[in-house]
């Protein structure tokens, strides 16, 4: 509805409209300002003692969740924010104006009730789908019915009327005031809260909550915000209602509709609400009936398991399609087996698992030794044919609820849930003596392999994410390589003193080998700082508050000499290790002196393993 449009309809029906109480008033008019001046508003409110001793209440109670008590106006405004509590106080203003009125049948007691439940609603909702509207969504929660006490005291005979025909048939109230008075309760907000000041994102979703489907054109926020309350008002019925199942339905269909079903859990809402109901009830003075309350949480529990048992029956064979999907989409096309995707997933859902439970997990990360060999000498094709049997003879190995995937190349992926670290070596070890034990055969060739691995459990008393939990197994993998290969290494935990993160500088004016190589520090759990020319690298050197251990340097650069380079690691971090990297043999250049200024050389391309070991042996020395 435009409020100028009806404006002398509505005053002729209505009379006088209410004027907001003063407090409310000069809060307004100190938030219209361009600069608002929380002190100034903190000040107003405090001025009147019962408004700010309920505001108070309301921000230390466990509806807002804050860890410290609240002991001034001004503290609540730095912890909630100005908005959050102007619009708290106008709620506290704004409801007192209505309370202890008794000129008509009409329940201002339970008005008030309604209004806080859908208050709670409002900004439970607007939390889990949209966080920006939270901080109005109560207060917006609040106003959404106001037209209705307005109704009630300015034409006190008339809406008897209303009152007594909603109560006899179906109709909604609002169709009943339209069809008797000419307008609804939700015309008649929209107009007072539009005169009072308010703007059009909070005015008009009230003059619409009701039916959202009337609002033809709007902002988003307008939308999201008419959506909000159009929910929070079904919840007011809910609560309110005489058959909670069919109530419970309708909301269940209208989050279906919005869809919102993958943020908000009906049942879980209307228990979060009845907690909001005994957090708040007692600050606005209004008496719980927990049975009531108690009756409403079962309805919804008992919906929510037929409507669930409904919607599985009616969806199982599209549901049994998604699950083939899904499974196709999360294997390796090649091994059969899960792909890195699919094995980071269900890693995440074995940790969040293990750590609600507390029971052992384990991981295996595991490599086949010198696989480029086969390659090279076999062809990649008898390379592919090596990884299937590889695959299919790990897989066999393991138990059904063991989960193995091709992590990458010729590196796999061993998920073994409940299981301890004693347990997750013997396993590693079997696999690694069937497979060195296992003849490949290629085109009447024999392929002999063997693996390496690395093994890592989840410690109750470590908290541990997917990469970090990845990384462990990932040492230990490296720890088997660097000492001989074929063999099984479990993660171990170092000397605290020995773990302390060391920076290392990459300077190369080769994009790819610069993201390539911070990227392999970063997996071996360095600070990695890059470079990509001479300046860069200068300017990084030059830096204050920077201490570099180790840097890691082309010895070709376009734009400087690596002398030059030599020489500000040496004025500005005299203790840091240098290692010189090319694609081409050091000595047949003619570099050698270069070689004894620095602690060693890595000869381009290289693995990660060769770059662990000389990383590591250099910061030692």
């Amino acid at each position: 509805m435009n409020p100028q449009m009806d404006l002398k309809n509505i005053s002729k029906k209505i009379g006088r409209l209410p004027t907001l109480p003063g407090v409310a008033m000069k809060i307004l008019r100190a938030m219209g300002r361009d600069t608002p001046d929380i002190r100034e508003i903190s000040e107003i409110i405090s001025l009147d003692a019962p408004l700010s001793a309920k505001v108070l209440k309301m921000v230390n109670s466990p509806f807002y969740g804050l860890s410290n008590k609240i002991t001034s106006v001004h503290q609540a405004m730095v912890y909630l924010g100005l908005n959050t509590v102007k619009n708290l106080a106008l709620s506290f203003s704004l409801l007192r104006t209505f309370e202890h009125k008794n000129k008509s049948s009409f329940d201002y007691v339970q008005f008030s009730k309604d209004s806080l439940v859908g208050a709670i609603a409002a900004k439970l909702i607007a939390e889990k789908t949209n966080r920006q509207h939270g901080e109005n969504a109560f207060f917006l929660g609040l106003l959404q019915n106001i037209g209705l006490p307005i109704m009630a005291e300015s034409m006190p005979v008339q809406y008897e009327e209303v009152i007594m025909k909603t109560k006899s048939n179906s109709a909604s109230l609002h169709e009943v005031e339209s069809q008797l008075l000419g307008l609804n309760h939700m015309e008649v907000g929209e107009y007072v809260t539009h005169a009072w000041g308010l703007p059009a994102k909070l005015t008009v979703p009230i003059g619409a909550h009701h039916i959202p489907g009337r609002l033809t054109s709007g902002s988003d926020d307008i939308e999201s915000l008419t959506k909000t309350l159009h929910l929070s008002s079904l919840y007011i019925i809910l609560f309110n209602g005489s058959d909670p199942k069919v109530d419970y339905a309708e909301i269940e269909n209208c989050i279906r509709a919005y869809g919102l079903n993958s943020v908000i859990n009906n049942s879980a809402t209307v228990k979060e609400i009845t907690e909001g109901i005994k957090n708040l009830f007692p600050i606005f003075e209004i008496k719980i009936d927990e049975k009531k309350y108690i009756d409403i949480i079962e309805a919804a529990r008992y919906e929510s398991e037929k409507l669930s048992s409904d919607l599985l029956n009616q969806v199982q064979s599209q549901s049994e399609c998604l699950d083939q999907l899904k499974q196709q989409v999360g294997l390796d096309s090649m091994t059969q087996l899960y792909n890195h995707d699919r094995f980071m997933e269900i890693l995440h859902q074995e940790i969040s698992r293990a750590t609600r439970y507390k029971t052992p997990l384990s991981i295996i990360i595991a490599d086949v030794d010198y696989f480029k060999s086969v390659n090279d000498f076999f062809g990649h094709q008898a390379g592919d044919h090596a990884l299937k049997c590889v695959s299919s003879h790990l897989k066999k190995l393991l138990r059904d609820s063991d989960h193995i995937a091709r992590y990458g190349g010729e590196e796999f992926g061993i998920i073994l849930p409940m299981t301890p670290l004693k347990e997750a070596m013997q396993a590693a070890e079997r696999l690694r003596k069937a497979i060195e034990s296992e003849k490949i055969i290629y085109r009447e060739k024999s392929i002999s392999v063997t693996m390496s691995f690395g093994i890592a459990l989840l410690e109750n008393n470590r908290k541990v994410d997917v990469e970090g939990l990845i990384k462990m197994a990932d040492e230990a993998l490296y720890d088997a390589k660097n000492t001989g290969r074929n063999k099984c290494c479990h993660y171990k935990l170092q000397n605290p003193e020995k773990t302390q993160t060391s920076t290392v500088l990459v300077i190369d004016d080769e994009e790819v080998v610069l993201v390539t190589v911070t990227k392999m520090l970063e997996r071996l759990g360095y600070a990695v700082l890059a470079a990509k020319s001479g300046q860069e690298a200068a300017d990084l050197l030059h830096q204050k508050g920077i201490k570099i251990d180790m840097v890691i340097m082309d010895m070709v650069m376009p734009d400087t000499s690596p002398d030059k380079i030599l020489n500000d690691i040496r004025d500005m971090h005299s203790e840091s290790k240098v290692v010189l990297t090319s694609g081409y043999n050091l000595s047949s250049g003619g570099n050698e002196n270069l070689l004894k200024k620095t602690n060693g050389f890595l000869q381009k391309p290289y693995q990660l393993a060769e770059l662990s070991r000389i990383v590591k042996a250099t910061l030692n020395n």
